[in-house]
């Protein structure tokens, strides 16, 4: 087992309609709860039987002291600071003291920073609901590759994407990027979540881009093998696929989340499943032993209560109403995908 806590410093400057963790605008933690927050994960780290990291989100730069708060989060010596790298560039942007934050970002040990791209200009600004989105993306990543910062780009997989092939790689080529990821986005029972579906890509438009993806070092074979259709899903429900087996399978990771007002859950962001109390009144200890009890929480039983789920007939009945040939992330992804459309209640926060 291993446990990560979502420190949520500020809020995101896009509306991504995928977005998993319901990320979008929101308020700023104040700079002194933030490295309060991190001491108190530190000294929680060194009582957890397991290993802890915490990771600064939604997009740490909105917050105008970002560079103290990362200069502290590489200070700890129990717990793991994530550092993922990935922005929107907007926030990054509009910050006069851009290049000094990137630079303390550098000498603090974390060097990696990238960008999402959902397509050419018009398609990408639409899926992130921002105008100008893509603009400032391209701009952050030059920046921060100019001042020696190794810069990646992640392809959001859509349905435009074959149309959209060769601005996609005139992009990768003008920034020539230490690597490429290339991500199907999942399906998460979040309330955004159906708005994106006019907007998923299927098996055949992922083999139109066979010439690029090879291109770009994407594995399609590799990519495929992991992916679902509900399609696909509904043969392997028929086949051998257990429902009740796959909710009763133990998860290897806890996800966690701090909101900006300090308050702790259990669970990521959007998806919290019990309150445990605000990290100003919790005793490190006490709450260290009530987190080392909490089974990981990844996948199936992040969201749904097992004794909810309905049986194999019924979720392929239900997987007959909906559009086979759209490509979802993984196994869990398509079979939530199928749950939404029987309406299956989620998992209520506990005070």
């Amino acid at each position: 087992m291993n446990a990560n806590f979502d420190l949520l410093v500020s809020g995101c400057n896009t509306r991504c309609a995928h977005c998993y963790v319901n990320g979008g605008p929101g308020g700023l933690m104040r700079t002194e709860d933030a490295l309060f927050c991190i001491d108190w994960l530190d000294e929680l780290a060194s009582l957890l039987p397991f290993e802890a990291s915490f990771t600064l989100d939604n997009e740490p730069m909105n917050h105008p002291d970002i560079a103290l708060i990362v200069k502290k989060a590489a200070s700890v010596g129990h717990i793991e600071y994530f550092h993922h790298g990935m922005t929107s560039g907007i926030a990054l942007m509009r910050r006069p003291d851009r290049e000094e934050v990137l630079r303390t970002y550098l000498e603090c040990g974390f060097r990696e920073f990238g960008i999402t791209v959902h397509g050419n200009a018009a398609h990408h600004d639409g899926i992130v609901r921002r105008e100008g989105a893509y603009r400032l993306a391209c701009e952050a990543a030059a920046l921060a590759k100019n001042v020696g910062a190794e810069v990646s780009v992640s392809l959001m997989f859509n349905r435009f994407f074959a149309e959209d092939a060769d601005d996609i790689d005139g992009l990768t080529e003008r920034l020539a990027p230490s690597y490429v990821w290339f991500a199907i986005p999942n399906y998460t029972p979040h309330v955004n979540m159906p708005g994106y579906e006019g907007y998923r890509g299927t098996e055949a438009d992922l083999e139109a881009l066979s010439p690029m993806l090879e291109k770009w070092g994407v594995n399609a074979e590799a990519l495929l093998k992991e992916a679902r259709t509900v399609a696909r899903l509904r043969e392997e429900l028929i086949a051998v696929l257990d429902p009740a087996e796959l909710f009763a399978r133990p998860q290897e990771e806890l996800y966690l989340s701090i909101r900006q007002n300090g308050d702790l859950y259990v669970g990521n962001t959007g998806a919290e499943t019990e309150l445990l109390g605000n990290i100003r009144a919790l005793d490190p200890a006490a709450a260290a032993g009530r987190i080392a009890r909490l089974p990981g929480n990844r996948d199936f039983g992040a969201f749904y209560e097992a004794d909810r789920i309905p049986g194999r007939e019924t979720l392929v009945s239900a997987a007959e109403r909906l559009p086979g040939e759209l490509l979802y992330s993984d196994l869990p992804s398509a079979l939530y995908r199928v749950l939404a459309e029987l309406g299956i209640p989620t998992r209520i926060i506990k005070p």
